[in-house]
């Protein structure tokens, strides 16, 4: 009985031994049989000339994960250059009960949202890569003195909305509600 279990762990080890290796091997080469580039790794690259990007799709078909995979490494340049963040945060803390039975009840819930407003035009697909699952990699770049020009003509052409006010004004009565509750013992 001891050499059948013995024999049963060995097979066992060796099996789970080579799944594991064949997993990673699997992951670093391509559709094609071609090894994964460097640059798949490396996530927003930059330089003193060119600002570069990876992004990744995966759909139904290479076109649609092309394009995907396009609109992603646009988007990753867009917030690289510029984005507006808007976090809400709340903290909720109750402690009830008495002596052992006591109960510390407490959540916090952080609302995060990244948008980037940017007219994007200059950006070129400098390679692309599909993994063996049918994911496309896409490496785009973008002219660093390109970002710095766009963004000088926009802060020249930015005229305060009514809207913007509007929500400025809001953050500031939230910020007022936020220190009256404190000041209440909220």
């Amino acid at each position: 009985m001891k050499k059948v279990l013995r024999t049963f762990f060995v097979i066992f080890a060796v099996l789970f031994v080579a799944s594991c290796a064949s997993n990673k091997g699997s992951r670093d080469v391509g559709i094609e049989g071609e090894k994964r580039p460097d640059w798949v790794k490396k996530m927003g690259m930059s330089n003193d000339v060119t600002h570069y990007e990876v992004g990744y799709g995966k759909m139904s078909n290479y076109a649609t994960s092309l394009k995907k995979a396009e609109a992603d490494a646009r988007n990753k340049i867009a917030l690289w250059i510029q984005t507006d963040v808007n976090i809400v945060l709340k903290t909720y803390t109750q402690d009830s009960g008495m002596g052992d039975n006591r109960e510390l009840i407490e959540f916090m819930e952080e609302v995060s949202k990244q948008t980037a407003n940017f007219s994007l035009s200059g950006a070129q697909i400098e390679n692309s890569w599909e993994d063996a699952d049918g994911g496309v990699y896409v490496l785009m770049s973008f002219p660093v003195d390109k970002a710095g020009a766009t963004l000088d003509n926009q802060l020249k052409t930015y005229q305060r909305s009514e809207s913007a006010a509007f929500a400025e004004f809001k953050a500031q009565e939230a910020f007022k509600q936020m220190q009256y509750e404190q000041s209440q013992g909220f």
